[in-house]
């Protein structure tokens, strides 16, 4: 089996450090440009997936910033990978259906 790359970013709750290197590795992952401006075709769920995403991770670096919530920056960081992964095909909302439904016991 072929591993992806796996991209290791430090980044610091307490100082921030890391954000904008973080911010530009996952529009680079999205394929945008921030040096030129350019178009691209996207279907409708990907553009909602990344702007779900860019969404978590501003709500997350708020957090950071303004409450030094580092926890709330991780919780943030995890929905907006999530809301990426939709794009990748590594979890869809169907896998998170069959998640929530194969843990609980339901009618029973």
């Amino acid at each position: 089996a072929v591993l992806d790359a796996v991209h290791v970013l430090a980044v610091s709750a307490r100082t921030g450090h890391g954000i904008t290197e973080l911010r530009q590795h996952l529009l680079a992952a999205a394929g945008v440009d921030e040096q030129q401006e350019t178009s691209f075709s996207a279907r409708r769920r990907h553009v909602v997936a990344i702007t779900d995403a860019r969404a978590a991770f501003d709500e997350g670096v708020m957090q950071l910033q303004q409450f030094k919530a580092g926890e709330l920056f991780a919780e943030e960081l995890r929905q907006s990978q999530q809301a990426l992964s939709e794009i990748t095909g590594r979890f869809t909302s169907d896998d998170l259906l069959g998640r929530i439904f194969g843990e609980f016991c339901i009618g029973k």
